[in-house]
């Protein structure tokens, strides 16, 4: 072999590695020298880098915590071990909502998006991004004007709000461009997933419930009602609102038993009168294993 075609074979074996790589294709995890993360080392790295002003923040006021919580947040996700999970943005109008697209070929991803707003684009972008992935789309608005047509386009439409219970309540809704009190059907969490949708296990879940995010909090903790009914949630992005005096307590207590169960690790903020957080489960294998490490 001469010297130019070995040349040529070095190329084109390393551009392939490249793209294996940078695809996270799973033969990868084969070659010996290909080093890859655990799900469990790059929780602990990032928890390591919270700890501390997570320390601080648990100490401090509401207030405080609720102003000053994306600070640790934003060095952290900066961390190098993390730049191996691609965290990849899909932007609405007025927001952008993370999904980690899955490491393997072959399979399908369910995504429910609570509070539609009139506006698919994310989803829209996402199932454009997915390519020979499947990707179903499930979503619930108590407004039906505006919504159903263009969330049908994509996926499975829901006229009603979710939240803690079923029942007839308040909802704050998009109407016209502008947000109004009205009265909605509320069909319960689980209820909507579980029952009408029959899924138990859920790749990302985008909450934008225009303050029923509040009621939601205690569904994802360890032994919340999610794990009581089975019920998998691999990713997450919710929006809290801005918060009256006892939201802003809840918020933090939620935010607090959520970094002490170790499951979830929470990433790009946003700050406005609200804050949105995306969270990732790095402890349920069946999540890790499709979205982060074999």
């Amino acid at each position: 072999m001469t010297r130019s075609s070995t040349l040529l074979l070095f190329a084109a074996f390393s551009a392939a590695v490249l793209y294996f790589y940078h695809n996270q294709i799973p033969i990868l995890r084969s070659l010996p020298f290909i080093s890859t993360s655990t799900a469990t080392h790059l929780y602990n790295k990032w928890s390591d880098c919270m700890n501390k002003d997570m320390s601080l923040l648990m100490s401090s006021d509401d207030d405080t915590f609720w102003n000053q919580l994306e600070n640790p947040i934003q060095k952290c996700e900066q961390l190098k071990d993390l730049k191996m999970i691609l965290m990849e943005p899909f932007t609405n109008f007025d927001e952008t909502k993370y999904s980690i697209l899955p490491i393997c070929g072959n399979t399908v991803m369910s995504v429910v998006t609570l509070g539609i707003g009139q506006d698919t684009a994310a989803e829209s972008e996402l199932r454009k991004r997915i390519g020979n992935y499947s990707v179903q789309f499930y979503g619930a608005d108590p407004i039906v004007e505006g919504n159903d047509e263009l969330f049908s386009q994509i996926g499975t439409f829901f006229p009603f709000a979710v939240g803690n219970s079923s029942r007839m309540g308040t909802a704050s809704v998009l109407l016209n461009g502008t947000y109004v009190d009205r009265r909605v059907v509320y069909v319960e969490f689980v209820e909507f997933l579980k029952g009408i949708i029959g899924k138990t296990f859920f790749d990302n879940i985008w909450i934008d419930g225009e303050y029923a995010e509040y009621e939601l909090f205690d569904y994802f903790y360890v032994g919340g009602r999610l794990d009581q009914e089975g019920i998998t949630v691999c990713q997450f992005n919710m929006e809290m609102h801005l918060p009256t005096a006892n939201q802003k307590y809840q918020f933090k207590k939620f935010m607090i038993r959520i970094y002490q169960e170790q499951r979830y690790a929470f990433f790009r903020p946003v700050r406005g009168s609200h804050i949105r957080l995306y969270f990732v489960n790095f402890k349920d294998p069946s999540c890790t294993k499709k979205f982060i490490s074999e």
